[in-house]
């Protein structure tokens, strides 16, 4: 079974949109460190400059139908989704040095967990 892209968009501003509804707000940090070409993505330099900056209502509604991460699992998998949602939530931090490497996730309980008792129906 083939799956679906997380954000499904061409355009930076409804990209960056989209990953502001599903995991959260940018860190301010992060926004305030770049590059000046993405000041155009910005409202006063901190801000996200959305929906203000939409170029349309398709657009608006393609970011405004996305649920949060755990209610967008939930949605896939049954009540047991907590392990699911924890590793994925490591794995999509903004903060480079903060989410999980490749060795990490593989020990994480999602993996690891006896699945005889457990069980993921996916």
């Amino acid at each position: 079974q083939q799956g679906e892209a997380l954000f499904q968009t061409h355009e930076n501003l409804e990209h960056l949109a989209m990953m502001e509804r599903v995991l959260g707000p940018l860190p301010q940090h992060m926004v305030l460190r770049a590059d000046r070409r993405a000041d155009k993505y910005f409202r006063r330099g901190a801000r996200l400059d959305w929906p203000d900056g939409a170029t349309s209502r398709e657009s608006m509604r393609a970011v405004c139908k996305l649920p949060r991460l755990p209610n967008l699992i939930m949605q896939h998998v049954d009540h047991s989704a907590g392990d699911l949602i924890e590793l994925l939530q490591g794995l999509l931090r903004y903060e480079p040095a903060e989410r999980l490497k490749a060795r990490e996730a593989l020990r994480h309980p999602f993996f690891t967990r006896d699945m005889r008792r457990g069980g993921y129906p996916l």
